[in-house]
């Protein structure tokens, strides 16, 4: 949760200042080295994590769980908030898959894993997907879930930025695997040296670990020289900064290995700039909704290194009209939706005997 970087932790605050200005009193419970009015910090997810305490003393009557895997260390704990907290306090939960990755409790533990992130499903009185995909999936297991967008993780760009005096391809987020780094690497490496664009990388670095599989700068560093193309790093900057940045660059590229998803807020900050964005395609481009149809959006397909670089450079001389994004995934549409789910679930409590 901000200041700390993040997605997950970006997408809660915005949603809370998008509740607050509803007049939702929002309270976080998060990690060390956040801050903010009602902020709580624990040093690590896990089984001593006093989450019921928290919630008692801020006199919650309903509990949001932002669901990632990895953003809790993969720890089982949290899986398991929704059935204590239904046992005990009486106080319903609604939980936010941001994915359906299951926690890790020891080596081959598949099935449990993957029981425990059902548990949680159909535990919680309201399950949110961000995402068609998502959607299906929880489907074929029997709940059926409110999917609600997510929304740009920066805000709009402040003010109109002219474009880089050289050509430059920007990255934006954490640089991991799952997000085509090597390939984008790759495809620039391929474009004559002569018209061959800077990369900068706009945002923290991120520190790679076993619950994330993020590039070192080191492993970016060598393989951009091996290939001739230039780096630069703009290092972390405040939402507003980044935004800007990110509106500086001529395009900006996020090639996922697994195709564009309506679950990245990275990407969704990258069209609202009104840049040309360059990402890959999903298996099925339906589920990208309406942010297919965007001016500013090429797609490639996926792993698929030439066309990468073909894209890129179409891109860099490309001259469009950029169209906002649409009104679903605003943060205003968003938090209305998740203010009315809160009213439903908290009005089938009371009036429960």
């Amino acid at each position: 949760y901000p200041p700390l970087p993040g997605g997950v932790g970006d997408y809660t605050a915005c949603l809370r200042a998008a509740l607050e200005q509803l007049g939702v009193s929002v309270s976080v419970l998060t990690l060390s080295g956040a801050q903010g009015e009602c902020v709580h910090t624990v040093r690590r997810w896990g089984w001593r994590t006093h989450y019921q305490r928290y919630i008692v003393e801020d006199g919650a009557n309903l509990v949001h769980i932002q669901y990632q895997a990895g953003a809790f260390a993969m720890h089982p704990s949290i899986n398991l908030l929704p059935l204590a907290l239904q046992g005990r306090l009486k106080i319903p939960t609604i939980t936010t898959f941001h994915d359906l990755r299951p926690p890790f409790l020891f080596p081959k533990a598949g099935g449990l894993r993957h029981r425990l992130i059902r548990s949680m499903l159909t535990r919680s009185a309201a399950s949110i997907v961000t995402n068609p995909d998502d959607e299906r999936a929880v489907r074929a297991l029997g709940v059926q879930p409110t999917c609600i967008p997510i929304g740009p993780n920066l805000p709009a760009p402040s003010q109109c930025h002219p474009r880089s005096s050289i050509p430059t391809v920007a990255f934006f987020g954490y640089p991991a695997r799952s997000k085509g780094v090597a390939e984008l690497i790759l495809a620039l490496g391929q474009i004559d040296a002569a018209r061959r664009p800077v990369l900068t990388f706009v945002g923290g670095a991120g520190r790679p670990s076993r619950h994330n599989d993020q590039f070192s700068d080191a492993q970016i560093d060598a393989q951009a020289a091996q290939l001739g193309v230039e780096i630069r790093r703009t290092g972390f900057l405040p939402p507003q900064a980044a935004s800007n940045a990110l509106a500086h660059e001529t395009v900006l590229a996020l090639p996922f290995r697994d195709g564009a998803s309506q679950r990245s807020g990275s990407l969704l900050a990258a069209l609202q700039t009104g840049r040309p964005v360059v990402s890959t395609a999903p298996p099925d481009i339906t589920a990208l909704g309406a942010l297919a149809r965007l001016p500013q959006l090429t797609l490639a397909p996926t792993r698929d290194t030439p066309a990468l670089a073909s894209a890129l450079e179409s891109s860099l001389a490309k001259k469009i009209i950029a169209s906002a994004l649409p009104e679903e995934f605003s943060w205003q549409s968003i938090a209305e939706r998740h203010a009315e789910l809160y009213l439903t679930i908290l009005n089938a409590v009371r009036d429960t005997p």
